[in-house]
């Protein structure tokens, strides 16, 4: 089973990030981080969700996926420390060709954590053109495949870009992290989440 989305992914550090995303199945989602919040919308339910996260770009995504549950492919690409944390990370690295059929000619670089395989595939420019990351210890060894293009290192970019504005009748909501079972058991004790 394959599906696909396309996401575009506008940082400027230190505290501004903007992921759209479009899915296969056509639901539209949109993450803002402003340095002080955090907005998730769906355009598909017209429904967003705001968490005060005051910090760096690092930190709210590490917040949004460890805390919150957000899905975030290749997040720890986003990081500022990820060329540190792949080379520690890897318990393998190996140079596998020169690859001329691609848009550009690349090097291809396979790689081994403990929890994953990967493939990379660098242009002249430094900057990845393709990945390929096997989860060699989930059940059946999913893949997770993404090619980028279209890298901007030097953008302009307004900062009107990381302002969340609600289109005409979206509908706040707490979350959208599902409920869990300690949810249902603190509310019903009077706990507070």
């Amino acid at each position: 089973m394959e599906f696909s989305e396309i996401r575009k992914i506008t940082i400027k550090r230190p505290n501004h990030l903007r992921v759209e995303a479009l899915q296969s199945d056509g639901d539209k989602s949109l993450l803002i981080f402003d340095g002080k919040t955090i907005t998730l919308f769906n355009a598909s339910e017209n429904v967003y969700s705001q968490t005060d996260y005051p910090g760096d770009v690092d930190a709210a995504i590490r917040y949004s996926v460890a805390k919150m549950g957000i899905r975030v492919p290749l997040a720890r690409m986003l990081l500022s420390t990820f060329p540190s944390e792949i080379q520690k990370l890897s318990t393998n690295i190996d140079y596998e060709e020169h690859d001329i059929l691609g848009t550009a000619p690349t090097d291809h670089i396979v790689g081994q954590t403990k929890d994953i395989d990967y493939q990379v595939w660098i242009a002249k420019d430094m900057l990845p053109k393709r990945i390929v990351i096997t989860y060699k210890k989930a059940p059946k060894q999913p893949q997770f495949r993404g090619d980028f293009s279209d890298w901007n290192s030097a953008p302009k970019i307004s900062d009107d870009t990381f302002i969340f504005t609600p289109p005409k009748g979206a509908e706040k909501i707490p979350t959208f992290l599902p409920v869990t079972e300690s949810d249902i058991t603190n509310k019903t004790h009077g706990g507070v989440r």
